[in-house]
């Protein structure tokens, strides 16, 4: 049995057409008895209507960079909650740019207020040409004096998102949760994604990347494709 894990945007979804013949292979892979999830930075509301307009078959959809999972029930299977001890510091960063949106992280979705219940992170999305060097300053300096948290930043051009979690949390961690709860073997997980919040899932796997992406993201992957259809093409050919 292998588990297959890739992330949505810009990975598995290039284009509808593109989309369509993913999904036939990933078919393909599941009848064959193995296990396919979608990783996304992605909310569950936000996962789950892309997977119902476009049909994809899946078993286990992580959201959020990692900090819920479901099943193909769409029942919670383990999430990561925020400690919330620091929220108002890491909100005050803010203060002084021009904001594009503020992401709350609940179970269900992002949310534009914070609602004083228990999330899994928060994000702050800025503009690219809106970032100050007052603000890398203090998201720098903060992530430096709390050695407990993981500060991830990453780019959708043309915003960049700069992200507050619990320390280990991000997608890597729902792959590890399903090693160990399945008992599947390191040499039977392979990922897949292209941007900086998929480093660590793509570091810690046998991992390919989809399309252009930066040296960082091809030093730690095997080999890259130009879609997910063609990776599970030769990922059938070596099953059969």
């Amino acid at each position: 049995m292998k588990l297959l894990t890739c992330d949505f945007d810009g990975t598995y979804f290039l284009n509808e057409d593109d989309i369509k013949e993913n999904n036939k292979r990933i078919e393909q892979f599941r009848k064959q008895g193995n296990i396919f999830m979608l990783s996304s930075g992605r909310s569950f509301k936000s996962l789950k209507e892309v997977t119902i307009k476009y049909k994809i078959p899946y078993d286990y959809l992580s959201c959020c960079d990692g900090s819920i999972l479901y099943d193909k029930d769409d029942k919670i299977v383990v999430k990561y909650d925020l400690n919330p001890d620091i929220i108002d510091e890491f909100l005050n960063l803010q203060n002084g740019v021009i904001v594009k949106k503020i992401q709350h992280s609940y179970f269900d979705d992002y949310y534009d207020t914070y609602h004083h219940g228990t999330l899994l992170g928060i994000n702050i999305v800025l503009e690219d040409e809106n970032i100050t060097k007052e603000f890398l300053q203090k998201y720098h300096e903060m992530s430096l004096k709390y050695k407990d948290y993981d500060f991830l930043h990453y780019r959708h051009a043309p915003e960049t998102y700069f992200c507050l979690k619990n320390k280990g949390i991000n997608k890597s961690s729902t792959v590890k949760y399903l090693k160990e709860s399945l008992n599947i073997d390191y040499d039977d997980i392979i990922t897949v994604g292209d941007n900086e919040n998929d480093f660590k899932m793509l570091e810690s796997f046998n991992s390919y990347h989809i399309g252009i992406v930066d040296d960082k993201i091809k030093s730690v992957t095997i080999k890259g494709y130009d879609s997910v259809s063609n990776l599970l093409d030769d990922i059938l050919k070596v099953a059969s």
